[in-house]
């Protein structure tokens, strides 16, 4: 008997994502907000619990660190800010935010909401031109299946992602498979 069919998860590609960080520099806090959270999905790979849950103390912009305090699983882990990029926008991020307990946090100083970002995910989306049924999670693993592409080191994707099996982390290398797409591309094809 067949096991249950697995669905692949959508993943934005290099054009895409590119895209959807170029939208025109927000005017608004909560625009700037919106995607620097964004961002951090997209270029470090975090849930979107995770990113509602950071605290200023998890985030050291001086040594590019983050924490994840109890991730999925209850499990802490550090993280790498890539330089660049989306160190600058966590940084402007930072100057700008209001008064709160959470790194990304409301014009009030509260919690944003994991149902909140997944509404701005879709609007972000929308304003880039995206044609994809896209939701925070598509961000992380077009994150991941990113990650692989350029390493095709699984151990350290586990790791990031947090995952305590590596067969969870096993579906990036699926998504990640440029080698079989060139190799089916070049395939010289029976005819009739």
């Amino acid at each position: 008997m067949y096991g249950r069919r697995k669905k692949l998860p959508e993943i934005l590609n290099n054009f895409e994502a590119s895209k959807l960080l170029s939208i025109p520099n927000p005017r608004f806090p909560t625009g700037l907000r919106n995607l620097a959270m964004m961002t951090v999905m997209l270029n470090i790979g975090l849930r979107v619990s995770e990113v509602t849950n950071l605290k200023p103390g998890h985030i050291n912009l001086t040594e590019n660190k983050l924490r994840v305090v109890n991730g999925k699983g209850g499990v802490d882990r550090d993280l790498t800010i890539p330089n660049g990029y989306t160190t600058e926008i966590l940084k402007k991020w930072k100057e700008a935010r209001p008064k709160g307990q959470h790194f990304f946090c409301t014009l009030k100083g509260g919690q944003v909401s994991t149902r909140y970002i997944g509404l701005a995910v879709k609007r972000y989306i929308a304003k880039a031109g995206i044609n994809k049924n896209v939701s925070p999670h598509t961000l992380r693993h077009s994150f991941a299946t990113e990650f692989y592409r350029q390493t095709k080191d699984l151990e350290t994707l586990r790791i990031i992602l947090g995952h305590s099996n590596i067969l969870t982390t096993q579906i990036y290398v699926t998504l990640a498979c440029e080698e079989v797409e060139a190799a089916m591309n070049g395939f010289n094809q029976f005819v009739r």
